[in-house]
């Protein structure tokens, strides 16, 4: 009898244990203050680090901010991590983290950063249905929130992209910088990211990406 009182007990914490990680991965916000591609993603990180430090390393800068390193953001080979264990948003397998950064001289410079998720464009596109997704290529790529600005506006001012030709297939319009969601298949993950991309002065970079150092 005894030991069946014991089996039931540990049952019932195994459940509450289980229960207690979902409800936290849920409730993570560290998505949800993503998507917007604005710097206080690295507050949010910073908050949370004592959590996600149980699924990768956390660096941590200035006294509220904090990023996921990579090797090398400079490094196809080398700019993304994959977690310890796989970390749960809603019904979203969040797998790592990537972390890119291009010079293509008269193009632009071109930062990304964000996550791999091991699901389906569709599924990642129905779970983060508050985004307006835009389709650029059929199950291969979407973009959302797109924002632009001009090299004469303020340092923290962006515009809403109205731009019918958006991406990161396209090259930026003179003397401007584009800011957007991405959602992305590539050939071996497919990464909800952030770019910002065109004209990115050292003054725009360090508001944008204080990650970045």
């Amino acid at each position: 009898m005894s030991n069946r009182i014991n089996m039931i007990k540990n049952i019932i914490a195994l459940f509450f244990m289980f229960h207690s990680f979902v409800a936290f991965a849920d409730k993570l916000p560290l998505i949800d203050s993503f998507t917007p591609c604005t710097p206080n993603f690295f507050q949010q990180i910073y908050a949370s680090k004592d959590e996600l430090e149980k699924y990768t390393n956390i660096t941590l800068f200035k006294q509220n901010q904090a990023y996921i390193p990579v090797e090398n953001r400079s490094d196809i080979a080398k700019n993304f991590v994959y977690f310890k264990t796989p970390m749960t948003y809603k019904n979203l397998t969040i797998t790592g983290y990537y972390d890119s950064a291009m010079d293509l001289g008269k193009i632009g410079k071109y930062y990304f950063w964000g996550f791999i998720i091991d699901n389906e464009i569709s599924q990642i596109k129905e779970t983060l249905n508050f985004i307006d997704w835009k389709k650029m290529e059929e199950d291969v790529l979407y973009i959302g929130n797109p924002m632009i600005r001009s090299i004469n506006d303020d340092i923290q001012l962006w515009h809403k992209n109205t731009g019918t030709v958006v991406g990161v297939k396209t090259i930026p319009a003179p003397d401007t910088t584009e800011k957007l969601l991405l959602l992305e298949k590539a050939p071996n993950m497919t990464l909800l990211i952030c770019s910002i991309q065109g004209v990115v002065t050292s003054e725009l970079l360090k508001q944008e990406r204080p990650d970045i150092q």
